[in-house]
């Protein structure tokens, strides 16, 4: 079982991203982050188990955490409309271990209904089926880079890790 981990951040699908981002502004005072995509090739889920594009326009608050992470319909599968607006997931970053978590819990019972692979096919991050734990999914991420880009799919600014980010540097202050 897994260790227990702060919630960095709560996912909230949204149908226009834009719109929520002005929205949760205006209802909690939070900053939000230039708009982002997590951009993969190597995404499956109930939609179709084989790899395939996967490209979420998200966004992420300042504030936290736990952050909220706005996420736009995509797709047909996780990320879909037929998914409905609201809470999509806790997300729980740089998982030392998330392979270890996704077959102890998938040995527990809780399925697995989402996961973005690398290349090689080491797991990026990792999500429960919604309806294991009551309508909400859990998300792991691993402590590696992941696929995001700018939503105009330039490259993302990049934090004090090198890893890839929706906000930029912090200029220096010494």
């Amino acid at each position: 079982m897994p260790q227990p981990q702060n919630i960095h951040h709560v996912g909230v699908l949204v149908e226009n991203l834009e719109d929520a981002i002005r929205k949760w502004s205006l209802g909690t005072g939070y900053t939000f982050s230039e708009i982002g995509r997590y951009r993969t090739e190597f995404y499956s889920d109930h939609s179709n188990p084989r790899p395939h594009h996967h490209d979420a326009r998200i966004s992420f608050s300042k504030e936290g955490p736990p952050h909220i992470e706005l996420m736009e319909f995509h797709g047909a599968g996780t990320h879909s409309a037929a998914q409905g607006e609201g809470i999509h997931h806790l997300g729980f970053m740089d998982h030392p271990r998330v392979e270890g978590v996704k077959t102890d819990l998938e040995a527990a019972g809780m399925r697995s209904d989402g996961v973005a692979t690398d290349e090689s096919g080491a797991i990026l991050l990792w999500f429960t089926e919604k309806s294991d734990l009551h309508g909400i999914r859990l998300e792991f991420v691993s402590p590696v880079p992941q696929p995001i880009v700018m939503d105009d799919g330039s490259p993302a600014y990049r934090d004090a890790r090198g890893f890839p980010s929706l906000w930029p540097p912090e200029p220096d202050t010494v």
